[in-house]
């Protein structure tokens, strides 16, 4: 039997284990999820991406969640542009921040980026090829390009609200906003889905909402509460591509 004096702490313990739970449960996604997309341009496939929650990780003693994004060219754009893409995104448990990015591409062109965030000096450091290129400051909760996105995913999607978190790539940060605009009716593969169209805007930052100078992207989520990205429609110079939602 624990001492009296213990045992007010035990309750105290058992009400926030309760409350995490409670937490984990009532997030639109969970470790496991794994999303797979077909990308269209010019009514061609020309690629694949994958957006997977994988396991809970730790980095410099902080308990993280880990969100993973792949994408890879068809063999057809291979012989234009071949394109291995690897995002490894990490935001701290309670998702009110970003801890550490890191992007690998190969192909055409090889890059490996890294951000890190410090935030007892509240900076991220951007390093490309594993040299330190720039640090700038950044604002307390800030998010990289693809935690971000999971950010969205928590919020009430309400048709007129316009949501508003801080967004940096480690060469700057931007308030970044995204509009709620209203409800529609996607169909994909004969499949009728309801979701909230979303019109994110982080002004330049990059991640998977941004492609060039003066690119433009919508985004249908599902109007339940697991907020599934089923649709991406990003509008560049040459024109739009889609990133459509493929069932396994």
């Amino acid at each position: 039997m624990p001492s009296k004096c213990l045992r007010p702490f035990l309750i105290l313990a058992s009400t926030l284990l309760t409350l995490a739970g409670a937490w984990a449960q009532d997030l639109p996604f969970q470790p496991g999820e794994k999303l797979y997309y077909k990308l269209i341009w010019s009514g061609l496939k020309a690629g694949e991406l994958t957006l997977e929650v994988a396991p809970m990780a730790r980095i410099n003693g902080i308990n993280c969640w880990h969100f993973v994004m792949k994408g890879k060219t068809t063999k057809f754009v291979d012989l234009f542009y071949k394109l291995r893409n690897r995002v490894d995104a990490y935001a701290d448990k309670n998702l009110t921040r970003s801890i550490l990015y890191v992007e690998k591409k190969r192909g055409s062109k090889e890059k490996d980026k890294r951000i890190e965030f410090d935030w007892k000096q509240l900076e991220a450091s951007y390093i490309k090829n594993g040299r330190l290129r720039r640090t700038t400051k950044i604002r307390p909760r800030t998010f990289d390009p693809l935690s971000v996105f999971y950010y969205f995913r928590l919020q009430a999607l309400t048709p007129g609200a316009v949501i508003r978190v801080p967004v940096s790539d480690g060469k700057k940060w931007v308030l970044g906003e995204a509009a709620v605009v209203r409800p529609e009716k996607v169909m994909i593969d004969g499949k009728t889905y309801h979701c909230v169209l979303v019109e994110p805007d982080l002004k330049h930052v990059g991640g998977i909402f941004h492609h060039g100078q003066g690119s433009r992207s919508r985004i249908w989520f599902t109007a339940d509460p697991g907020h599934i990205p089923v649709k991406i429609e990003t509008k560049v110079s040459v024109g739009s591509f889609f990133m459509e939602l493929t069932p396994l």
